[in-house]
């Protein structure tokens, strides 16, 4: 069963993919690099890249990205739809042509209630960033959360 967007968009011959401009400024980072600032920002974390370059842009940006992007309006359903499946709906959002070669990935950590997933974001500055993608903050780590998990 075809969903109503790509339905509409087969009709109009439209795109499915993300209609949101390429960012701008994009400076150029290798894994050696990316690793380092994550290394000190996440001490005790398991860092994964997937990649041998990246590129950064600004936490402006990213911002303007997530004003655009709806993940946030999706609605949360415990165990079925919850912080892991929003933290890889918006890594899948940002995984286009556009977007996807950012410093921009998933982070697992410890918070004083249990365990969260959200996204995190290395921008042009070198300064690490998380993102809620349930509802698009953009903050500095709390000082009482431990990730154990980054992926990027």
């Amino acid at each position: 069963m075809m969903c109503l967007r790509n339905y509409i968009c087969n009709m109009l011959k439209c795109s499915n993919t993300p209609s949101i401009p390429a960012p701008n400024p994009l400076d150029d980072l290798d894994s050696s690099e990316v690793l380092t600032i994550l290394k000190a920002e996440f001490p005790k974390a398991l860092i994964l890249l997937s990649d041998e370059a990246y590129k950064t842009t600004t936490k402006s940006e990213l911002e303007r990205f997530l004003k655009e992007d709806i993940v946030d309006k999706w609605k949360y359903t415990s165990t079925y739809f919850d912080c892991d499946d929003f933290s890889f709906a918006l890594m899948g959002n940002l995984s286009n042509p556009d977007w996807g070669c950012l410093t921009f990935g998933i982070l697992w950590t410890s918070v004083p209630n249990g365990a969260h997933a959200v996204n995190c974001f290395i921008s042009n500055s070198g300064k690490v960033y998380i993102v809620e993608p349930q509802n698009d903050d953009v903050f500095k780590l709390p000082d009482n959360w431990e990730p154990y998990l980054v992926m990027m």
